[in-house]
C-alpha cells in the first residue's frame, strides 16, 4: 500500500495494534504544521522544538482516547498542540514582542517557499520573513492567533478550524478577517515610523 494513500485513522489503528513505526509516519505528516502552529505563539525556537515534541508525546500517550467517529486525527492533534501552548504560556507568563507584516503582502503569501530548489540566499530571507510573521501573530489575541495559524500554516479549512476551536463557522470567519486587519494596521504603523526616520527593527519587504 502506498504510504500517501494510508489515512491518518488507518495509521492510528496500526499503532494501536502494536506498530510503533506507524506513529512515526503521523509525526512526519504533521511535524511541520504543528511546529509552525506552536511557533505562532511561542517566540523561542528551542521552546517551539520542545513543545512540538511534547505535543507528539502526549498524542502517543493518549492515542487510545482518539475516536475517529468524533472527528479527524488532524483536529485532535491540533487540540493537543493548542493545550500544550496554553499550558506553557500560562506557566512562563512570557509575552513575545510584536513585529509587523509588509504592506503589499497578505498573510497567505508571506510564508516561506519550502521548495527544494529554492536559492540559498532566498532561503535565508524566507526564514527571516517566517520569523517576522510568527512574531506578528504572537502579538495578537490568543483565539485570533490560533485561527490564523491553523488557516495559513496548515491550510485547514474553516469548518475544521471551527471544530478544533469549538467555535461557530461565523466566528472563525470573523476572527480571520479581524486578524488580517490587525496585521495590516501594524504595518501601517511600522510604515509611518519608517517614513519618519525611526528605526523599526523589522524586515524590509520587497515590492
Amino acid at each position: 500500500m502506498i504510504i500517501e494513500q494510508v489515512t491518518d485513522e488507518q495509521l492510528v489503528g496500526q499503532v494501536r495494534a502494536g506498530d510503533r513505526d506507524a506513529f512515526a509516519l503521523l509525526v512526519e505528516r504533521y511535524k511541520r504544521g504543528i511546529a509552525n502552529f506552536i511557533g505562532a505563539g511561542v517566540r523561542s525556537p528551542s521552546d517551539v522544538a520542545d513543545l512540538t515534541q511534547e505535543a507528539f508525546l502526549r498524542a502517543y500517550a493518549h492515542l487510545g482516547t482518539f475516536n475517529p467517529d468524533l472527528g479527524r486525527f488532524s483536529t485532535w492533534i491540533y487540540h493537543i498542540a493548542r493545550n500544550v501552548v496554553r499550558t506553557f504560556l500560562g506557566r512562563s507568563q512570557r509575552r513575545p514582542a510584536a513585529a509587523e507584516l509588509g504592506e503589499d503582502r497578505t498573510l497567505e503569501n508571506s510564508f516561506p517557499d519550502a521548495s527544494a530548489d529554492a536559492d540559498p540566499v532566498g532561503g535565508v530571507l524566507r526564514t527571516e520573513a517566517e520569523a517576522e510573521v510568527r512574531a506578528a501573530l504572537a502579538d495578537l489575541p490568543e483565539r485570533t492567533r490560533t485561527v490564523l495559524a491553523l488557516r495559513y500554516y496548515d491550510n485547514m479549512d474553516y469548518q475544521s478550524i471551527a471544530t478544533t476551536m469549538g467555535l461557530s463557522l461565523g466566528n472563525v470567519k470573523t476572527l480571520i478577517h479581524r486578524g488580517k486587519l490587525a496585521l495590516a494596521q501594524k504595518f501601517r504603523e511600522r510604515e509611518a515610523a519608517a517614513l519618519s526616520g525611526a528605526p523599526t527593527g523589522a524586515l524590509q519587504w520587497a515590492p
